[in-house]
């Protein structure tokens, strides 16, 4: 989700300004109707029978330091 919207941001709403709330929603929904006109398949790289539904995720994180 957070890469469609990257998307979206960079190629249809980098460097415009709008008037009106209305106008951006307006550029918002052109945006979607375009993406939908040439709809991309997705494929998955992993098949659901391959996945053990009680294994634990593995979840990288960073540790957070404060800063002084």
């Amino acid at each position: 989700v957070e890469g469609f919207f990257s998307k979206l941001t960079r190629q249809s709403l980098k460097g415009i300004r709008v008037k009106t709330k209305s106008e951006l929603v307006e550029r918002i929904y052109k945006y979607f109707e375009e993406i939908n006109d040439t709809p991309v398949v997705y494929h998955w790289k992993y098949r659901l029978d391959e996945i053990n539904p009680n294994e634990e995720a593995q979840v990288e994180t960073l540790s957070l330091e404060k800063s002084s």
